[in-house]
């Protein structure tokens, strides 16, 4: 979704090299692509971790969890190498189940930010400085009149839909 695409943004003006997206929407898999990713479909592996392992030579540095959902947060920690480090970015719903040994016994780290407190400027100063740009995300724009219909709909139905600018009329 928007979050992962914007990770991906920002890991790639952070300067990492080999960026791994887990995702199984092929329009989002698209988009991912275009901004450089290298795309896991969890659909065609039998094990997204042993996937990424095989990929990384055991694992990766740094993952990013951007999805809520309890299985990813588990492939996400499980996915790093030792020492390796997950970020919880996304807002949960619901508890999530992990075993402490997947952190303990490869010494993995685990934290959680919330991108608006200290993230959101420096987004907003990449992308004045041209590192990566809104409109590869923005995917369409609308009046606010046109919100329920034109913007909720259009997410609801539209698997294309990454964000939709809402102008005022």
């Amino acid at each position: 979704g928007p979050i992962g695409l914007l990770v991906i943004e920002a890991l790639k003006a952070a300067g990492a090299t080999d960026i791994y997206a887990v995702e199984l929407s092929p329009e989002r898999q698209e988009k991912a692509k275009e901004l450089g990713a290298i795309i896991i479909d969890p659909s065609k592996t039998d094990d997204v971790v042993e996937e990424i392992a095989k990929r990384t030579n055991g694992g990766v540095d740094v993952s990013y969890e951007v999805t809520g959902v309890p299985v990813v947060l588990r492939q996400a920690i499980q996915s790093t190498n030792i020492a390796g480090e997950t970020v919880i970015v996304s807002i949960w719903e619901k508890g999530a189940e992990i075993h402490p040994n997947d952190i303990v016994i490869k010494e993995r780290t685990v934290k959680g930010i919330i991108g608006y407190r200290d993230i959101f400027p420096s987004v907003l100063a990449l992308m004045k400085e041209g590192y990566f740009s809104a409109d590869k995300l923005v995917t369409k724009k609308i009046v606010l009149d046109d919100l329920i219909e034109e913007g909720f709909g259009a997410l609801i139905k539209e698997k294309n839909q990454v964000k939709i600018l809402v102008k005022p009329n």
